[in-house]
């Protein structure tokens, strides 16, 4: 009887050897052939669940997006307001090494959409997805009385934004000064600007 092999598994298998290869050799050691030597295929294997190094980065930064989702919806305490929005930020913040990870794979996707508008539009689609969740958690905090009305939600939100991939590409190239010290400093005065 043949052997059943999950495809979901194997590819999911595959982005998180893309991760290890990141974290431990650098993004320049993500060839298909050094991804499938570490992953134990054959070259010819890998070709299967991804065409090419770019179909794999794609869906490694696909995942980074999910698992920030995932980790945010996971984590405890309240999800409205202001809460709910420092919970997505610590999430997305390059805080420790699993998250630096994500920030690496990032910008990495980030000089590749440069030249590729598949990929442009792929990250104004998750940076567009993440807009509407902050607004929503904002307009919930003004609702709520947690902070005043707000002149214009949209700026305030396009203001987080910026300083979180900020963050991400300070924690990738200044690590020394972009501790998770001086992160949450930052977050936390961003925070108490809002309340007033």
């Amino acid at each position: 009887m043949p052997k059943v092999v999950d495809h979901d598994a194997r590819r999911r298998e595959i982005i998180g050897v893309v991760w290890r290869l990141v974290a431990e050799e650098g993004i320049q050691s993500v060839t298909t052939r050094r991804i499938a030597e570490a992953a134990g295929f054959a070259n010819g294997a890998l070709l299967y669940y991804f065409p090419n190094k770019d179909a794999v980065l794609i869906a490694a930064f696909q995942h980074i997006f999910d698992s920030t989702n995932t980790r945010a919806d996971k984590a405890e305490g309240d999800r409205r307001g202001l809460a709910g929005l420092r919970t997505l930020c610590l999430e997305i913040m390059p805080l420790d090494d699993d998250r630096l990870t994500e920030a690496r794979l990032a910008i990495t996707f980030w000089q590749q959409a440069l030249n590729s508008p598949e990929k442009a539009e792929m990250h104004a689609g998750f940076m567009n997805r993440w807009r509407v969740e902050m607004g929503a958690r904002l307009t919930e905090a003004v609702e709520g009385g947690e902070i005043g009305e707000l002149p214009s939600v949209g700026a305030v939100v396009d203001e987080l934004i910026s300083m979180l991939m900020g963050l991400q590409v300070l924690g990738v190239l200044s690590p020394k000064e972009a501790t998770p010290e001086r992160q949450l400093a930052q977050l936390d005065e961003f925070f108490a600007r809002l309340r007033g």
